[in-house]
């Protein structure tokens, strides 16, 4: 009997194993598959003078964009279960979709080697803090909860800033930021991670589901820190032109 039941031990603990790893990988193929979705209609909206027009000059555009984001986010974080997964698939899809719409300024304002290095920066940087979470035994949810107090931080003197219009609080914010979503890109590996522990394989359909929630959730980090880092260490086109006519 112990033997019967040690072995069965071992079962359980290979099938979670293997659990854990076809739903993280699901995750990461999803998030980058939204990743490509995003820079690929992110790129060729360039070439769509009409949509240019709008994402530059008409505010209502740009703010259904925002509120549409919003929205999808809102409605995968806390209805998922709610959702078939062809649903969430959708849902996944046009929010990659939306964002590479309000995206698409950066090929306009950025060199494409400031937009290629600051991806290749922003790559390494969320591959190695996605490894640490998920290979660390350290709880990361206090300084997860931290984190997410500082950005609420952030975001209220980004807030205040629009009407300050202050330079070094831009500047010390956006570095700010790129630590706290470094440090969240972790944390939100180690819950994906505690999700992958409790999903059943015969349930295909909340394998999926959890599979997208967990894609949107890498997708975030990353499209953050990408953004970050772009403003950061980006070489505006205007300025390279000016350096050429000097």
């Amino acid at each position: 009997m112990k033997k019967y039941s040690y072995n069965n031990n071992l079962n359980n603990n290979s099938n979670k194993k293997n659990m854990l790893l076809i739903y993280m990988s699901n995750v990461y193929a999803w998030m980058s598959f939204g990743l490509l979705l995003t820079s690929f209609i992110s790129w060729y909206t360039t070439k769509i003078p009409f949509i240019l027009e709008l994402i530059f000059f008409n505010k209502l555009f740009i703010f259904t964009l925002l509120i549409s984001q919003l929205m999808i986010v809102l409605i995968l974080s806390n209805s998922i279960n709610k959702l078939t997964s062809q649903s969430a698939i959708i849902l996944f899809i046009i929010y990659s979709i939306i964002t590479g719409l309000s995206m698409s300024s950066i090929f306009l304002i950025y060199t494409y080697s400031s937009i290629c290095t600051s991806f290749l920066t922003t790559s390494i940087m969320f591959a190695t803090m996605s490894i640490w979470g998920y290979t660390t035994n350290k709880d990361l949810t206090k300084i997860g909860n931290i984190s997410l107090m500082c950005l609420i931080g952030i975001i209220i003197s980004s807030l205040l800033n629009l009407w300050l219009q202050n330079s070094y609080i831009i500047w010390i914010t956006s570095y700010i930021s790129v630590i706290i979503f470094t440090i969240l890109t972790a944390w939100d590996t180690q819950k994906l991670k505690e999700i992958g522990n409790n999903i059943i394989l015969e349930h295909k359909d909340q394998l999926r589901k959890y599979s997208i929630l967990g894609a949107l959730l890498l997708y975030l980090d990353f499209i953050n820190i990408y953004i970050l880092i772009l403003k950061i260490l980006g070489i505006r086109i205007n300025n390279k032109k000016r350096e050429k006519n000097n």
